[in-house]
């Protein structure tokens, strides 16, 4: 009825946005790692005092995903790209299960002492 999407989408934005995807979750357990363990990080990543440092994160998550998912779509534009299918994917796979693993609440309470 409305030609409004597309029937596909190319491979080369479909590998950046994964790429971008796991480059933001490293981001966002480096960050909350620094918010819970260091009160100077904590203050300068705030930018909006009612909703403290969560709001800090999250742009910073945002930024890191689309500065990652514009540079790696103008690197792998219009080439062909199936080479990087296996390695992007793994890649994903990995930053999802580091993420969960380092925001489980007794990985901050780790200290060396």
């Amino acid at each position: 009825m409305f030609n409004l999407f597309r029937h596909r989408i190319h491979e080369s934005l479909a590998l950046a946005a994964l790429f971008a995807g796991a480059i933001a979750l490293h981001v966002a357990w480096i960050d909350n790692l620094l918010i819970t363990r260091s009160p100077i990080f904590r203050e300068f990543i705030t930018l909006n005092p009612d909703i403290g440092p969560i709001s800090g994160l999250y742009v910073d998550t945002l930024g890191a995903f689309f500065v990652a998912f514009l540079l790696a779509a103008f690197v792998w534009h219009g080439k062909d790209v199936s080479h990087w299918r296996d390695r992007v994917f793994w890649f994903f796979v990995t930053s999802i299960v580091i993420f969960l693993l380092m925001t489980l609440p007794f990985v901050y309470g780790f200290a060396v002492s």
